[in-house]
């Protein structure tokens, strides 16, 4: 869902010139002088988004999926600049105090705690990884048990990210508009890097699928328990076989055949050629399946591979894409990896480059999941998980469950040519293992 925001904490002079950067929501364009420098945005008070995410929001839709970037708008390249286009972490809400003392703070959401943690020597604290529109209610607590503050606040924005220790570029795809306009629910589907945890091993050849020579923190786990996630799916080669990713061989290349999230339920699908051959691989559609078998069981689902960006990319794609998303948005919650911490260098992803693959990538244009039959891209994605492949797919029922639940809808009204199919359980959907090699499909559909 994208929300109206207001400037809070920018002067008239940088919001004049930031919305000149941009094409406005009414379709008109302007650009601002040669002479003119644009000025970095601050994301206002309570906004969720940290300052690159907001300027990068504030510009608007896109007529289609790879038709531009606003990476290459002024006001936001210059707000990027800021930070080096490294900043895929949120902007919390601070709460302060007068004393400055060691402290105990709690988050709490209608009569249940969420969050809890202490603070030494503070007059501050900011909470972070918050949920848009949710109202929230929070304690700081001396340690003597004096009430030192407490109060509520209900924050605002949309892009919803947050930072899980030694890992990177993790979002929730919550708040995408849908079918029906309808917004994705939050805390059920986040993306992400790798989940390895931080590599203390020294030799890359011997070390890195040793579990051992990995650093899972208290401090990662807490944050996973904040988000509530039950699941992982992790979408890298094995340590026999990387895949099309073959010479990436470091600490985050490929699966650890194991999950580091405490009690979390855990597969590993490699989704290489589901990526670049999406219509004679249905990788994809087993991480679908998988990830729906999860939700259904109650799992908000982590779907990650190492760098959180093309595979993963994909997978979320084909799940936004069935629940409605449009094109400019899929470009846009896409192009937000460009402000990934994992590399040192600036690394932006632009939708217009993954859309002039010629070959069967998932993205591409002329051969991936918009050159399938469809009238709209939710079409098209639902034809590709119900009825593409003749060996691998989703019944309707299924997908309608899952459309409905993330959109919170129990009005949606079942396609035409939606199908069910006998034993055809989302569990045997997952177990065929034809799903990352070769296999029959119909090309008539």
């Amino acid at each position: 869902m994208i929300r109206n925001f207001t400037f809070l904490c920018v002067t008239m002079t940088v919001s004049v010139m930031f919305f000149m950067a941009c094409d406005r929501q009414d379709g008109s364009t302007e650009t601002p002088s040669e002479e003119t420098e644009p000025s970095p945005v601050v994301s206002p008070e309570g906004n969720i988004e940290n300052d690159i995410v907001y300027a990068y929001m504030q510009c608007g839709p896109y007529e289609k999926f790879g038709a531009k970037t606003w990476f290459k708008d002024p006001t936001v390249r210059a707000t990027a600049d800021v930070y080096n286009w490294k900043n895929d972490g949120p902007k919390g809400i601070t709460v302060k105090w007068d004393t400055k003392t060691d402290v105990s703070v709690s988050l709490s959401t209608g009569n249940e705690t969420v969050w809890k943690d202490r603070a030494e020597a503070s007059t501050s604290y900011t909470f972070t990884g918050l949920i848009p529109g949710v109202d929230y209610g929070y304690t700081v607590t001396s340690a003597s048990g004096t009430v030192l503050k407490s109060g509520s606040f209900t924050p605002t924005g949309q892009v919803r990210m947050m930072k899980i220790p030694g890992s990177w570029n993790w979002r929730d795809i919550g708040g995408w508009s849908g079918l029906g306009g309808k917004p994705i629910r939050y805390g059920w589907i986040y993306r992400g890097g790798s989940l390895n945890g931080t590599f203390i091993g020294e030799d890359k050849t011997a070390d890195v699928y040793d579990q051992a020579k990995y650093i899972w923190t208290e401090e990662a786990q807490k944050v996973c328990d904040f988000l509530g996630i039950k699941a992982e799916l992790d979408l890298r080669g094995d340590p026999e076989d990387l895949g099309m990713y073959g010479d990436e061989y470091d600490p985050h290349s490929g699966t650890l055949r194991h999950c580091q999230i405490e009690g979390a339920e855990f597969i590993h699908i490699m989704t290489d050629y589901g990526l670049y051959h999406c219509t004679e691989r249905s990788s994809l559609i087993q991480d679908v399946a998988w990830t729906i078998l999860q939700l259904k069981q109650g799992h908000p689902v982590a779907i990650h591979c190492k760098s959180g960006a093309d595979r993963t990319g994909a997978v979320i794609g084909l799940i936004e894409g069935v629940l409605g998303v449009s094109e400019s948005d899929l470009a846009r919650d896409y192009e937000l990896t460009s402000i990934s911490t994992e590399l040192q260098t600036r690394n932006v992803r632009y939708a217009s480059e993954a859309a002039s693959y010629r070959t069967p990538y998932f993205f591409s244009k002329k051969a991936g999941i918009f050159s399938l039959e469809g009238d709209s891209l939710h079409e098209q994605c639902y034809r590709y998980l119900n009825s593409y492949f003749d060996d691998v797919h989703i019944n309707a029922d299924d997908l309608d469950w899952f459309i409905g639940f993330m959109l919170d809808w129990e009005g949606f009204k079942r396609p035409s040519y939606a199908v069910n199919y006998e034993n055809n359980s989302l569990d045997t959907v997952i177990s065929i293992t034809t799903g990352s090699g070769d296999h029959t499909y119909n090309n008539t559909i």
